[in-house]
């Protein structure tokens, strides 16, 4: 076989394999309807660090309730489905919004699997005043954030897909 016909064959089946690979990770668009039909492990969006420079958190975009709500929590079903770990305690009381986000990032992103983050206060205005969040692996639809009693919500957190 001459040299020519083993490139060819070779980058045939190079072709073969890289059409055939699945495609990863998943892409959500923006749109709340995309968001809520999938189940992407990223999306597009603007850094949640332009909202809050002095806060960086640059690989995820914020995601708030489809409907205004002041105490929410995750829907159940969608945690229950989605879970990667958590709940993460962190020493950062609702005065000091993002700093959970940010500090909850770094786990999101040394957590296998990890497309997004919940963040909320627990007992805000005690002594034990702090951010706690969980970890998904996929993107927070936001029909998934549900009224609740008690629960500050503070926002999820989206992974931007990478190109």
């Amino acid at each position: 076989m001459t040299t020519i016909k083993k490139l060819l064959i070779s980058l045939a089946a190079l072709a073969t394999a890289v059409i055939a690979a699945p495609a990863t990770p998943t892409r959500a668009d923006v749109g709340t309807s995309a968001r809520d039909a999938s189940e992407s492990t990223c999306t597009d969006g603007v850094p949640a660090t332009q909202l809050h420079p002095e806060f960086p958190i640059d690989g995820f975009t914020l995601v708030l309730p489809a409907v205004n709500l002041t105490s929410y929590t995750i829907n159940k079903d969608w945690y229950n489905a989605h879970f990667v770990s958590g709940p993460h305690y962190i020493a950062a009381p609702i005065g000091s919004d993002p700093y959970g986000a940010f500090k909850c990032q770094y786990t999101c992103n040394a957590a296998e699997g990890c497309s997004s983050f919940f963040v909320w206060h627990d007992q805000p205005g005690t002594s034990n005043d702090r951010s706690s969040c969980v970890l998904f692996d996929a993107v927070l639809p936001p029909s998934v954030f549900e009224s609740s009693t008690g629960t500050m919500g503070a926002g999820g957190y989206d992974r931007i897909c990478r190109v």
